[in-house]
């Protein structure tokens, strides 16, 4: 129980890093003169860099493990906290990010393959949506508590302060964690590369992807960047008025995810679930796009709404691990975690570059609004569309992995006696 609560512990960091844009974007925005199209790019920084560093840790967490990789990477993070917190130009806080993200990429990864390790794969869906639901907390930090510090402290001493908690999860992580370092062959770093690649090669994935890629981004694109200068533009909200709504968000989101994994453990449908959640989200997306300017507390509830049935992460990677032989799970992992994150980072930015030629166009702030819910609902409903050609279930057993295979020899298991030759009656050294 203490290895999960470290987890959550440093998964609630990464949550507040991912979401923190969202709430003090018009504080960084006047601050370091950053436009719309800016703070698109500077949160989808984040996303990039998450996604990329993906391959390095597939690649650390298949040989050192959990408690290693989460408890190294975690403190470039302590680092790109310094860094944006200091930060005079957008050049520096471009490069914040940038360490935050590398630093944060193998905290839920590492705590899927942790999970995958130690308990059942029946349990897997229950236990990872219960850190998640208890790592919301970081979430929830990054909406009034981190608004109510901002205007007290101002934003860069608040984010000095979660530079402190950042070293304290890293510290934890690596005194505190049981060493979970895999027994397995081991691989060099090209067999491990054309492993991760070879990944793309399952067929059952395809369809898939399309919902890593899409899901997720929906929701953080709301959630981490765009609800605070929605709730700002369009309804005049201050600051702690913001954070009080996104604080309701991201309740639900916590909520709903605990809900989501009860409910794949009782239904045993991780499939239908997905497509069920999915649905339920594009209705108060649908109903954004057709009243943008309907008053903040609308806002509130159709946010409520997407945080409570929006984030099937971990019912989407539950359902893939069927697909995935055992000595696959980490590089596996990393790729559809990458997946997740380049689609976040695609539609941010797409958002960004979407709103600033929205403003230049002199459309009303509703208006501009509408076009992104429009955005999100064709790109989640497109998804979901693709999804339902998925396979419910696969066989766990792809790829082959031939480095495994070379290290058996022929014909012969460490459970299988070697072969003897039977004598023919008569024969043998007495004749």
């Amino acid at each position: 129980m203490r290895d999960l609560l470290i987890l959550c512990f440093a998964y609630a960091i990464s949550l507040f890093y991912r979401g923190m844009i969202s709430v003090i974007a018009p504080e960084i925005s006047a601050d370091l003169a950053i436009g719309e199209s800016g703070l698109g790019l500077l949160s989808s920084t984040f996303f990039v860099s998450f996604a990329i560093a993906q391959i390095p840790t597939g690649l650390a967490l298949d040989r050192l493990g959990t408690r290693l990789s989460i408890g190294l990477f975690m403190w470039l993070a302590v680092a790109g906290t310094a860094l944006f917190s200091m930060a005079e130009s957008p050049s520096l806080a471009f490069a914040g990010q940038v360490l935050i993200g590398v630093g944060c990429a193998p905290i839920f990864t590492g705590t899927m393959l942790f999970i995958g390790r130690h308990y059942s794969s029946e349990r897997f869906a229950y236990f990872t949506a219960l850190v998640i639901a208890i790592g919301s907390t970081g979430d929830l930090l990054g909406t009034t508590p981190l608004a109510m510090m901002t205007e007290w402290l101002g934003w860069r001493t608040a984010l000095l302060l979660i530079m402190g908690l950042s070293a304290l999860s890293a510290s934890a992580c690596l005194w505190g964690l049981k060493p979970d370092r895999p027994d397995s062959v081991n691989y060099s770093l090209t067999v491990m590369l054309r492993g991760m690649a070879r990944v793309t090669t399952i067929r059952g994935l395809w369809p898939i992807i399309p919902m890593f890629l899409a899901s997720y981004a929906v929701l953080i694109t709301i959630r981490g960047l765009w609800s605070g200068p929605y709730l700002a533009e369009v309804f005049g909200l201050d600051t702690g008025e913001r954070g009080n709504i996104i604080l309701a968000m991201s309740i639900a989101l916590g909520a709903g995810t605990f809900m989501l994994g009860a409910l794949d453990r009782w239904l045993q449908n991780t499939r239908r679930l997905v497509i069920v959640t999915s649905i339920l989200t594009l209705v108060p997306l649908s109903l954004l796009v057709a009243f943008p300017a309907e008053g903040p507390y609308f806002a509130m509830w159709a946010f409520v709404a997407v945080g409570l049935f929006g984030f099937n992460y971990p019912l989407l990677m539950s359902h893939c691990r069927s697909f995935l032989a055992p000595a696959y799970h980490g590089r596996g992992m990393a790729f559809l975690t990458a997946m997740s994150f380049v689609g976040v980072a695609l539609i941010q930015s797409f958002s960004g570059w979407m709103m600033t030629l929205a403003d230049e166009m002199q459309m009303a702030p509703s208006e501009q609004y509408r076009l992104l819910f429009i955005l999100l609902t064709g790109a989640l409903g497109l998804a979901t569309l693709v999804y339902c050609f998925s396979d419910r279930q696969g066989n766990g057993n792809e790829p082959v992995d031939k480095a495994r295979l070379k290290a058996i020899p022929p014909y012969r298991t460490a459970a299988t006696p070697p072969i003897t030759r039977a004598r023919r009656p008569g024969s043998g050294p007495g004749r």
